[in-house]
């Protein structure tokens, strides 16, 4: 039962705790308000600071340009000469020397009442023409007295920044005005101003005393030439104030301004207010956190303390109850545990160690010696044991309770496993607890289970493969046979899955895992490595690896036959093949990645062969993927290194000139020297790069036909690329080529895309709609190795071509097959009712080029014209003749 703390000692508490949260609480409140203040006040300075020693700066910086200009009354002689006579390249030589005394100053000019330039700085001297803003020469010339005027920010007609004209007037002899004027960089003045902003958020404004914007800091090009409002001359003149807006951001702020010594310019400087309170929001967190921790603080105290109190009022209770609640506690424990004096004697147990051993309750009492107790739980363990060995059982328990090392296991003879842990007590006796863990046990087994082997099939998994190959490498290295590793996949698998459902694909593994057990010894290992690929490793084969290999053949096709025979899966009758890859385990320490990557490449070479057959592993294999690998990263060197050229192969009509040439790749091998697009473009089709490469081969030939324009030589002759599928389907082919067009200049006429079979066929609304968007910019179409595809009269009047090229293998058979002479024949045939030009590729002899002429075709390309040839090569060819047709 509860006993209440008087109530004058949690007044008398409660009182101390209050008196002392109000007094942290009124000290932070005096010292947040002190440092706010502090805070203000130094913003204040700084402010005053920056715009003091912004006004000296620009007015030094102004000064210097005053003095330059009102010097070239000087350096010029002005005073003494008139407009006329003054030498345009002499004043402007002066004022170029006068003008780098100043690197604030753009130029110098002098400009005559007409806004003619009489001499310039620059390199033009004279020559060069001054655009003033609107009005300002009007302005300056109106001053009744010589000064120095500043105009609005413009932007330089020469170098497109914003700058500010300075201007003096000055007079000749005669009396005529002059102005002098020095073009300067907003940015010049902005740097005069930088070395000082060292102020948070501060904004920096360079205005006249309308509200007219000159300079601005930061930087807002926006901002130039506006007006703001309202002018400096309104804000309240009594002091810094912090009831102002910020001259650009317009948020609350302090604004100090200072007047410059130059026609009504100001210099002003804007802090928000928020930016100069960030360092006493700082101060200020700390201040509320520190007087919250000291309110917590005492809270906690008083707490602790009426808490203390009410645990000694309790403590009388607490001590009465122990007894019983230990009592309670001890009979609810989920493990059994008895109590052992120093002679190990039972002092004490529980319910639960009764329910663990019940054939004990007749013997447990006090004083009970313990070893009795073991004797009895050695004749229900060792049942069938003699007394002898039971006694032996029985000593070496009572050793270990001697020298406890720990908790150990006892199995049951119901199969449930305690854990039994011993621990002494200060008087020498012994606390032995008993804990069932047999659920534990099952669930590690389950877990162990989970880790090594696959639910579905029950077979061993990629682990625990992993782990028996190495072991089979270790022992074959020991014993010297040979084991062997067939890597299984199954052929159209995801056609099944994707057709049926994937448990019916389940259905199917589980049954190919129960057929390649059956096909193997028990010593042998089946696994499955994940989706439908399987793994069979065989053992201690034989010591010859002849004979090894014929083994494992043996064991491969007899999974073949296994495998190839029909399953039932849910009333789906299924036939399924494998296609296996087999690799020997042999005496070398190789790794099993190495292994299993083998038999991976030798199951993929019977993918290409056709599947389902078996395949041994070809050291030819690795090395031809290792070849290609590397072919791979040598072409990606090869696009960011430059390694390729375009050559070009003439395309002759009948009469010998040469009207079109096509671009073909070659590649500048750093090692292999010049190598031919048969080598690396199918690696580079495959591996997705034909599409930078292809893009790489358009640009070129734009960019040549851009610099065959002005060439007589060149200037008509077309130039064919081929297109890839891969590039092609690219969503923004369309796109790119316009953009190489216009980027180049190429005329877009001269260019023809070539373009195979089946690429058009593959997506024929998608290939028209993509070839009339290029031919309205005026790109010409080529259907390359035409008759070796799916060739179609329908596709053929829907695409806008205007050419169709005769593969070459019609070509090299003229004369020799008759049926490709009617080939050829029927191609041209077609092409003239279509109106589309034939060009026949591959011709090598005058035969062949006689034939295809008297057929009716009259364009040409093949060696007998000339071979594919570097670009000084095919000019020089180009020249040779157009000197033929002169």
């Amino acid at each position: 039962m509860n006993v209440a703390v008087p109530r004058r000692i949690k007044f008398f508490v409660g009182g101390g705790v209050a008196a002392f949260v109000l007094a942290v609480v009124t000290v932070a409140a005096v010292l947040i308000f002190n440092a706010r203040q502090l805070a203000l006040a130094d913003g204040a300075s700084g402010a005053v600071r920056f715009v003091s020693s912004a006004e000296a700066a620009l007015n030094r910086s102004l000064l210097r340009v005053d003095v330059l200009l009102a010097s070239m009354d000087e350096i010029l002689d002005l005073s003494a000469v008139r407009a006329e006579w003054l030498d345009p390249e002499v004043t402007s030589q002066r004022l170029r020397s006068s003008a780098r005394q100043s690197l604030m100053v753009r130029y110098v000019a002098l400009v005559d009442g007409q806004g003619r330039v009489l001499g310039s700085s620059d390199a033009a001297g004279a020559a060069v023409a001054l655009s003033l803003p609107l009005g300002f020469a009007e302005s300056v010339f109106e001053q009744p007295l010589p000064m120095l005027m500043v105009s609005a920010p413009a932007v330089s007609f020469v170098s497109a920044e914003r700058v500010l004209y300075l201007a003096r007037q000055l007079r000749l002899a005669d009396g005529t005005p002059l102005l002098a004027v020095a073009e300067m960089p907003v940015g010049a003045l902005a740097d005069v101003l930088v070395q000082g902003m060292d102020i948070a958020g501060l904004q920096v404004t360079l205005e006249r005393a309308s509200g007219q914007v000159l300079l601005t800091m930061p930087r807002q090009e926006e901002a130039l030439a506006r007006v703001l409002a309202p002018p400096l001359a309104e804000l309240d003149v009594t002091g810094p104030q912090w009831n102002a807006r910020a001259r650009l951001g317009g948020e609350q702020a302090l604004v100090v301004y200072r007047p410059l010594m130059y026609q009504d310019l100001r210099i002003a400087a804007s802090v928000p207010l928020q930016a100069a309170l960030v360092e006493w929001r700082a101060a200020r967190d700390g201040i509320v956190l520190t007087a919250l921790g000291f309110v917590v603080m005492i809270v906690v105290v008083g707490a602790v303390s009426l808490r203390y109190i009410d645990r000694m009022t309790q403590a009388r209770l607490a001590i009465a109850q122990s007894k019983a609640t230990l009592d309670e506690a001890l009979e609810s424990m989920v493990s059994g545990f008895v109590v052992l004096d120093s002679q190990l004697r039972l002092v004490q147990w529980n319910r639960r160690f009764e329910e663990i051993y019940p054939w004990l309750k007749g013997q447990l009492a006090p004083q009970v010696p313990f070893k009795e107790l073991l004797k009895e739980n050695a004749r229900h363990h060792l049942e069938n044991a003699s007394d002898e060995e039971q006694q032996r059982w029985v000593e070496q328990r009572v050793a270990v309770q001697r020298n406890p090392q720990g908790p150990h296991e006892q199995g049951l003879p119901d199969g449930r496993v305690i854990q039994v842990t011993e621990r002494a007590t200060p008087d020498g006796g012994l606390v032995i607890t008993y804990h069932d863990v047999t659920e534990l046990r099952q669930a590690s087994a389950e877990i162990e289970n989970l880790a090594f082997y696959d639910p579905l099939t029950g077979l061993p998994n990629r682990r625990l493969l992993m782990d028996r190959i190495q072991q089979s490498v270790a022992a074959n290295a020991r014993s010297g046979l040979h084991g062997a590793l067939l890597f299984l996949d199954l052929d159209h698998f995801k056609t099944l899955n994707d057709t049926l459902g994937h448990e019916v694909g389940d259905l199917l593994l589980q049954q190919v895992a129960q057929r390649l057990k059956a096909c193997v010894r028990t010593e042998d290992t089946v696994a499955r490595l994940g989706g439908d690929e399987f793994v069979i490793m065989l053992k201690n084969l034989a010591t010859n690896s002849e004979e090894a290999a014929s083994l494992a053949r043996r064991v491969g096709e007899k999974i073949l036959r296994r495998l190839n025979m029909p399953y039932l899966l849910d009333a789906h009758k299924y036939h399924s093949t494998p296609s296996i890859g087999a690799t020997l385990i042999g005496q070398d320490m190789q790794p099993p990645v190495d292994l299993l990557k083998q038999a991976d490449i030798a199951m993929y070479q019977v993918k290409s062969q056709g599947r389902n057959s078996l395949c041994f592993f070809d050291p030819q294999m690795q090395i031809a993927i290792n070849q290609r690998v590397q072919l791979e990263h040598d072409l990606q060197m090869a696009i960011t290194g430059n390694q390729f050229e375009l050559h070009y192969q003439p395309q002759q009509r009948l009469d010998g000139r040469i009207v079109g040439v096509e671009g073909l790749i070659r590649w500048r091998h750093p090692e292999r020297g010049l190598v031919t697009p048969g080598a690396f473009i199918s690696v580079a089709e495959e591996s997705e790069l034909i599409v930078p490469i292809g893009h790489w081969v358009l640009r070129t030939a734009c960019e040549q036909l851009a610099a065959w324009k002005g060439d007589p030589r060149c200037q008509q002759v077309q130039v064919s690329v081929n297109v890839s599928a891969r590039q092609f389907r690219q969503h923004d082919f369309v796109a790119r080529v316009v953009e190489v067009l216009r980027e180049t200049g190429a005329p877009a006429h001269l260019l023809k895309l070539e373009l195979t079979e089946s690429l058009v066929l593959d997506d024929v609304d998608d290939t028209i709609a993509k070839m009339d968007q290029l031919k309205t910019k005026g790109v010409r179409f080529s259907v390359d190795d035409f008759g070796t595809g799916y060739s179609s009269l329908a596709y053929l009047t829907r695409l806008p071509l205007d050419q169709l090229k005769i593969d070459q293998s019609f070509v090299h058979n003229l004369g020799v097959k008759h049926t490709d002479d009617v080939i050829v024949q029927t191609i041209i045939g077609m092409a003239r009712n279509l109106e589309l030009d034939v060009i026949a590729e591959g011709v090598e002899t005058a035969e062949q080029r006689d034939t295809l002429a008297r057929y009716g075709c009259h364009y040409f390309q093949g060696y007998l014209l000339g071979r594919p040839m570097p670009l000084s090569e095919i000019e020089a060819l180009l020249g040779n003749d157009l000197a033929l047709l002169g």
